[in-house]
């Protein structure tokens, strides 16, 4: 007899543990771990979806064991390791099993579809439900949908399954199904000779065409591979059809990778300069030691080289890559790269991909046709066959941490994914995070730089905004800045004024002084509450109200902070008459970053105002300033995290807009700030030094184990008092642990866009242990259950 162990596919933590079920002699030679199926659970027995996570031959249940129903998958979705991960995720994250199996799954979504059946015999019908009978259950058809019967008649259907006329079941079905006849049948592009020959000789391409050429110099593509080059690649691609330069086929993806190449493609061998195969040597001996590698990178086409060369060692041996990069926009000019080296072993995992051509690149990564995948932190959860190696770049980014229970930095999950699977990693970023480089300090991680770091040296200037308004100048822009412009746009120069205007920051500071209010137990800024006028800390909860005079200097100029991109634009049109000003923020689509790309290259702005889009999509030279116009509201965020994301934003931003001849200024009401001194002075180890120090005296993450866990719902009496009954339960369990642990009581951090109101409780602890057992006790004890409120967990981030 095979039992298997069944995780259920629902909501209640308290029932979120593996059930032993038994195999049906039918099923033994089916079922596998890893595989979904239907079981029941319940006195009600109802079929419910379950995901099987381990086989054995005995139980120590003592009851009846109930069989599995039927298999959903024909063959497992998950192997041994992501298995192990995602048993690991649940623990870690306290999540639900199937929260964690998600990011598994992403490419092989089910849906579940209710069929009716009419059961056989002789029945008493009215007029109405003969009707029904004889219209939606014709001869040929022996099972209905929902979706085909139409609203008004759902009541008649209702009456003949109280009747037991009509029989309903439920069926689980994929949402790209790839057993289906044809089912992964996908368009494929080739380069013929005629097009080949045409990238030198024709002139009359254009230049996005001509792109799309050289791309399938490279390799046949996909549509999904094309969407990755243009979301609508078809206008430009049609015309190339038409002359005969390339041609399309329909391929199933059984025959991809089997069939050879229309034209004879040699990959390109990586060559590295001297000093990068120095560094590859010393690549090569630290992974020897340790799993993971951070590059210190000051030479970005240094560190792609790097990649290539590492990758290429994995191929050699049979193993698979994966490569990970903040976000899909980001990979579209490196795509080309990878394929120069690798061709058709790249895969690429992003968005855009439809429901069909996920499933296909899940199955071509499933059975080691594609060996390097590049794509989001999505590509890590791919059922990778010996995975070899683990790329993360721009460690920084926050677009690393998922957005959707459970929530994790990928780096977190990297380096479980290593342990488990034997894999190394390596960690990419010229301005790390300070978790990073702490666990540099401790030797927990190796690292090397990657070339040279180049300084501005003293390009930057500080302007003290107090001294501004004390002479009179009550303005948004220093005398200075305007100054700087004015002589720019004489030397027609751009200027660039940087403002990461996400929203107000809710805090306070006095005119007068500078001087902003601060929670004497966390040492981050206290966030104002109008709704009692008010200033709270956004994870202890200490409170005051909003001081008259400033008890720094006594003055009574106690003022909000913050302005936004509109009030800015308004004043410089105020400021100066007949310049041209560019405004860049939000997600601008592609169409409106090349335009202003282009826009930009051909002198046609005088002034560009703009958010982090600045950094990340623009090509910016010949800048006579770059300022940043109000760093503050950033620094006093109320987040412990604040000077680490102002260090990394602002730093990034003076190195993406300045030259040797552009002049950086910074705007501040905290002119002897140590981040802003840290960012004038280009270094990182003083910005880390001082955070650290900071860090470790607020007991704050690398230091300890913060835990974040969010209360909300739409009511906010109800969502305040399930706040503190969970605050309760938390702290009554945690006096069995003794000292070193602390958690402080529900604070209400506002209202989300759906318009739950939220609370949150903070847990420090530095054995994450700790939380994970009182949780379980909590879970155990229904009490997560009963509260009306949803909850989620944050750890770190």
């Amino acid at each position: 007899m095979k039992i298997a162990e069944v995780f259920l596919n629902q909501t209640n933590k308290r029932i979120d543990h593996a059930y032993d079920y038994r195999i049906p002699q039918q099923l033994e030679a089916v079922i596998e771990a890893g595989m979904r199926v239907v079981v029941l659970f319940g006195f009600g027995n109802r079929r419910v979806e379950g995901f099987v996570a381990r086989i054995k031959e005995t139980t120590d249940y003592s009851g009846r064991i109930k069989e599995i129903t039927e298999n959903i998958d024909r063959q497992p979705i998950l192997n041994k390791e992501q298995i192990e991960l995602c048993l690991w995720m649940k623990t870690a994250y306290c999540s639900l099993f199937y929260e964690a199996l998600s990011y598994f799954t992403m490419s092989v979504q089910i849906k579940q579809e209710t069929y009716y059946y009419r059961n056989p015999g002789c029945f008493d019908l009215n007029l109405k439900e003969h009707w029904f009978l004889e219209h939606y259950f014709a001869e040929d058809r022996n099972a209905l949908l929902l979706k085909r019967i139409k609203p008004e008649d759902r009541v008649i259907l209702t009456g003949l399954i109280e009747k037991k006329i009509v029989d309903t079941k439920k069926s689980w079905k994929m949402l790209s199904d790839p057993n289906g006849e044809d089912a992964l049948a996908e368009t494929s592009y080739y380069l013929t000779a005629t097009g080949r020959e045409a990238i030198d000789t024709d002139k009359k391409i254009g230049k996005k065409q001509r792109e799309l050429l050289n791309y399938l110099r490279r390799k046949d593509m996909t549509d999904g591979d094309l969407k990755m080059v243009s979301a609508q690649f078809e206008k430009s691609l049609n015309p190339l059809i038409k002359k005969d330069y390339v041609k399309k086929s329909r391929t199933l993806s059984s025959e991809r990778g089997t069939k050879p190449s229309i034209v004879v493609k040699k990959n390109q061998t990586v060559v590295l300069t001297a000093q990068e195969q120095h560094n590859y040597n010393r690549y090569q001996e630290l992974t020897k030691m340790k799993p993971g590698v951070f590059f210190h990178v000051f030479d970005g086409a240094s560190k792609y080289r790097l990649f290539f060369k590492a990758i290429e060692d994995q191929l050699k041996s049979d193993k698979s890559v994966v490569i990970i990069f903040p976000e899909v926009n980001m990979t579209f000019a490196r795509m080309e790269m990878f394929y120069k080296y690798f061709g058709d072993q790249v895969g690429v995992f992003h968005g855009r991909l439809t429901p069909k051509q996920r499933v296909e690149l899940y199955r071509r990564v499933q059975n080691g046709a594609l060996k390097v995948v590049i794509g989001v932190r999505s590509a890590l959860f791919l059922p990778f066959k010996k995975l070899g190696l683990i790329i993360i770049d721009d460690d920084h980014d926050p677009s690393h941490v998922s957005i959707s229970t459970p929530r994790f930095h990928i780096v977190d999950i990297a380096k479980k994914a290593s342990e488990i699977m034997g894999a190394a990693y390596i960690i990419a970023d010229d301005t790390p995070r300070v978790a990073t480089w702490y666990q540099i300090e401790k030797n927990e991680l190796a690292m090397i730089q990657i070339g040279d770091e180049h300084k501005l040296r003293h390009g930057i200037e500080i302007v003290d905004m107090q001294k501004e308004m004390q002479q009179g100048n009550m303005g948004i822009l220093s005398r200075s800045l305007l100054k700087y412009m004015q002589t720019g746009f004489e030397q027609k120069r751009m200027s660039i004024l940087f403002i990461n205007n996400k929203g107000y920051a809710n805090s306070v500071l006095c005119r007068n002084c500078g001087h902003i209010e601060k929670c004497p137990h966390c040492g981050v800024s206290l966030k104002y509450f109008n709704q009692d006028n008010s200033l709270q800390c956004h994870y202890c909860g200490y409170k005051k109200v909003v001081p008259l005079r400033c008890p720094q200097c006594g003055s009574d100029k106690i003022r909000h902070m913050g302005f936004g991109i509109d009030q800015l634009e308004e004043y410089l049109r105020k400021a100066f008459s007949d310049i041209r000003i560019g405004v860049v923020q939000g997600n601008m689509k592609r169409a409106e970053i090349k335009k202003m790309n282009r826009a930009i290259a051909d002198g046609e702005i005088d002034i560009l105002i703009g958010t982090q889009v600045i950094i990340k999509h623009f090509n910016l030279t010949n800048v006579g300033v770059a300022a940043a116009v109000l760093i503050d509201r950033d620094l006093n965020q109320g987040n412990y995290q604040a000077a680490e994301t102002v260090y990394q934003t602002y730093s990034r931003f003076f190195e993406k807009t300045m030259d040797g001849a552009t002049k950086g200024l910074i705007q501040t009401h905290e002119p002897e700030n140590e981040t802003i001194y840290s960012i004038k002075n280009e270094s990182f180890q003083e910005f880390y030094r001082g955070e650290i120090r900071y860090r470790k005296l607020m007991k704050y993450p690398p230091i300890i184990n913060m835990i974040s866990l969010v209360v909300f719902q739409k009511k906010e009496k109800e969502a305040e008092n399930d706040a503190f009954r969970l605050y309760v339960a938390i702290k009554e369990e945690l006096k069995e642990w003794g000292k070193g642990h602390a958690v402080y009581k529900p604070v209400r951090v506002g209202v989300t866009r759906g318009g739950n109101m939220t609370y949150q409780i903070v847990f420090k602890t530095s054995k994450p242990c700790v939380f994970q057992n009182i949780m379980l006790k909590i879970i155990k004890f229904g009490i997560i259950e009963e509260l009306k409120s949803k909850v989620s967990i944050q750890i770190n981030v």
